[in-house]
């Protein structure tokens, strides 16, 4: 197995080979060993750098998978093009997993749905894929980190090379919380323009439903939203304000027969056993007032004080335990409910 493994890998680097060879070649010999040698492939300077590869990706703690591993993802091969070779650091969880999208500009009403609809599925554990690009992607992360850390984040770089560069903190959040992190790329490959879209055919094939939270019109997240309705994937957008910029794709999706997602509980219906979660008790005195406020919208703590008719110190002193109690979260001058 060990041989297969180097030999998959080989091939993984051999320039113009893809899944199709990759796939006839073991049907037609058994085994890929046996296939290299019959059909006299030149492989030396590939099975090199398929070793070496794989000993830094062990001192990594990051797995080489390939589609002869057990642990490599068949969903996957639904694609034109598989992965040869998927490098995870973490864990990939099993489906039904959920991808959380849109874009890297996006507005503050976009930034809480997509860390409240990730913070939703991982308590429910259903895992959340994304793309941990600035925007949506990185507060879907967040929300599911925040949720019991269900998430799964693909890059369009390598696993030693993250991009972007702001988000490797958050990087090592998923892997922490007990998510995980792929690339198809192997390691030492920065970021470029091109592998976005092959990242985006794979959160699309881990998904069993792709949500839309926020997307201009002319907008990257339209190629997942290709990959999905190819794969025969639910999509479900998020709708918005016909007057923003953000929310032009996700309102022209819906125009064009996308699932509405008006409110986080219509996921019960997309997923009927959806593991129930006991609401938050609060009991700091008018900690329950205050949470029930932010839940309905994002306020300042001057707004707070003055609809409960209470002091702003008051408030402040009972948003700051409200926050260590990880029921709160402050956004510029605004707090929200989690």
């Amino acid at each position: 197995m060990e041989k297969e493994k180097i030999t998959a890998l080989a091939l993984f680097f051999k320039k113009g080979f893809g899944y199709k060879r990759f796939k006839e070649l073991l049907k037609k010999h058994g085994s890929l060993s046996c296939g290299v040698k019959e059909e006299k492939i030149e492989l030396s300077s590939e099975l090199k750098r398929a070793e070496e590869e794989l000993k830094k990706a062990e001192k990594l703690g990051v797995k080489l998978l390939t589609p002869l591993d057990k642990e490599y993802p068949r969903e996957l091969l639904n694609l034109s093009q598989p992965p040869l070779a998927l490098y995870l650091k973490g864990n990939l969880f099993k489906p039904p997993r959920v991808a959380v999208v849109g874009s890297r500009r996006c507005s503050d009403y976009g930034r809480r749905v997509a860390f409240r609809l990730g913070k939703f599925l991982s308590e429910r554990g259903i895992p959340v894929v994304s793309g941990l690009a600035l925007g949506i992607d990185s507060q879907a992360h967040k929300g599911a980190v925040a949720g019991g850390g269900k998430t799964v984040a693909v890059l369009g770089s390598s696993l030693d090379c993250p991009y972007p560069e702001t988000n490797k903190e958050l990087f090592l959040k998923v892997v922490q919380s007990g998510g995980g992190v792929i690339s198809e790329l192997p390691f030492g490959t920065r970021a470029k323009r091109a592998f976005f879209p092959r990242r985006n055919r794979i959160v699309a094939a881990l998904s069993d439903v792709l949500v839309v939270v926020e997307a201009r019109e002319k907008s990257g997240t339209s190629i997942t939203v290709n990959f999905a309705l190819e794969l025969g994937k639910n999509v479900v957008a998020v709708p918005g304000n016909i007057d923003s910029p953000f929310s032009k794709g996700t309102n022209r999706l819906l125009l064009e027969g996308a699932l509405p997602l008006t409110s986080i509980e219509d996921f019960f219906s997309l997923f009927p056993n959806l593991k129930p979660v006991r609401e938050k008790e609060v009991s700091i005195p008018k900690g329950g007032e205050i949470y029930s406020l932010l839940k309905e919208e994002p306020l300042s703590s001057d707004e707070i004080a003055f609809r409960l008719k209470v002091p702003v110190s008051k408030v402040n002193s009972i948003l700051s335990l409200l926050e260590v109690k990880g029921l709160v979260r402050r956004e510029g001058l605004k707090w929200t409910a989690l």
